[in-house]
């Protein structure tokens, strides 16, 4: 093959570059371009970013245990007798003694037959979601849900069926009409369906109405699937979520410990034919390297503490309580009481990213959330509470977002 015939396929590999500037530039115009902050302290009301302190109200962080002596304690132990990694997949060499006993913690905290451990959140969204759901199922879920229940959605190859936002009669309606078209049709065979839904949705704080969802899937034969991430360790008065708090037992419970367990990995809480499947069948589950001991000795201690130290949950939702009653003026009805995620609705992207701004010269890091995290035109300041946050803390914060936002 001569040069000239070589040049169109050099021609193209050049436009590739290009390609990537030209979407890079066109995201920036729109002012959507984000960075980093930079960490260089634990997740506490006071942390070190980009080298300087800053009072932290965004944090998930939410009971205050990555900074916990005792789980720190336990970290540390365990990669003194485990080593720093956990040398491959949990079917390979990656399931250690830990792994189990942090699984046999979750389900029977929660109350299930069975927890699968996963290396995130998100890979447990999209696992559990891809080995349950085949091209045979059909999946309701809610608008606002997760990216990784979204995604999760759109890898299984199952039908997927959007419901409004915390619409219970929409859903009812919605698997009603799916059962009469599958009854009457041979193009369209019945196969299983799954309601999946944000238990604590993690923009806006409003939480599923898990009870009547319960009730719902299972008059239709669906299963309710709830990702607890944000309502395990704050709603519920000992913290096991939204099943505590309503007394409603979805089928499957995802959650996650790196929100108000302060560790890592995300799980599944499930029957024990549903934990089988998923260790079989489950990609990344099967394909992921494990978390190392560190972190799951860290899940462990923390979900310890958690079970012994109730006043942890009650100084958080305290502290959930005084805050919104002190920026009251800011909040729009919604989110729930005890949610540790309080939006403060500001509408226009750029006065949101002003009023940001204004925060974190005042040493307050608040970050603006605006599209695509939310809708054009619903962009917002999203406070996030901690359970170690002082009274004198939180003064500080109205008082300053009042003196910003009315500037």
């Amino acid at each position: 093959m001569d040069h000239s015939e070589q040049s169109p396929t050099k021609s193209l590999s050049q436009d590739v570059p290009a390609s990537i500037r030209q979407r890079n530039t066109a995201w920036a115009e729109q002012g959507l371009e984000r960075s980093t902050w930079e960490f260089s302290s634990p997740q506490e009301p006071i942390a070190t970013i980009d080298g300087r302190e800053f009072l932290l109200f965004s944090s998930s962080n939410y009971l205050g245990l990555s900074a916990h002596p005792q789980v720190k304690a336990a970290a540390h132990n365990a990669i003194d007798q485990r080593g720093t990694g956990s040398g491959g997949s949990r079917l390979t060499t990656g399931t250690l003694d830990i792994h189990h006993a942090v699984e046999r913690s979750l389900a029977e905290w929660l109350g299930y037959e069975s927890a699968v451990y996963f290396a995130t959140g998100y890979q447990a969204n999209v696992g559990l979601l891809t080995a349950l759901a085949d091209s045979t199922a059909t999946i309701f879920s809610d608008e606002r849900n997760h990216a990784s229940i979204i995604d999760g959605c759109r890898l299984s190859r199952a039908r997927t069926v959007i419901y409004p936002h915390c619409g219970v009669g929409e859903l009812d309606e919605a698997l009603a009409t799916h059962r009469v078209r599958t009854q009457s049709s041979s193009d369209h065979p019945a196969g299983p369906m799954f309601v999946v839904t944000d238990g604590l949705f993690s923009m806006d704080g409003t939480v599923a109405p898990t009870a009547e969802l319960v009730e719902v899937a299972h008059r239709h034969g669906a299963w309710l699937i709830v990702d607890e991430a944000h309502s395990l360790g704050t709603l519920g008065p000992t913290g096991r979520g939204l099943g505590e708090e309503t007394g409603a037992r979805p089928d499957i419970v995802v959650g996650t410990a790196s929100k108000a367990l302060g560790s890592e990995g995300g799980f599944v809480c499930c029957d024990t034919q549903t934990a089988r499947l998923l260790r079989n069948q489950s990609r990344p589950y099967v394909y992921s390297t494990s978390n190392a001991a560190g972190v799951m000795a860290a899940t462990g201690a923390a979900l310890e503490q958690l079970q012994n130290t109730p006043a942890l949950v009650e100084r958080l939702q305290d502290n959930v309580e005084y805050l919104t009653q002190r920026a009251s003026e800011y909040l729009h009805p919604g989110p729930h009481p005890h949610s540790p995620i309080i939006p403060l609705h500001v509408g226009d992207e750029a006065h949101a990213m002003e009023i940001s701004h204004g925060l974190r010269e005042r040493g307050i890091h608040v970050p603006a959330i605006r599209y695509p995290t939310v809708a054009r035109g619903s962009a917002m300041l999203r406070v996030t509470v901690m359970a170690t946050h002082t009274r004198e803390q939180i003064d500080t914060l109205v008082d300053t977002l009042h003196d910003v936002w009315t500037r």
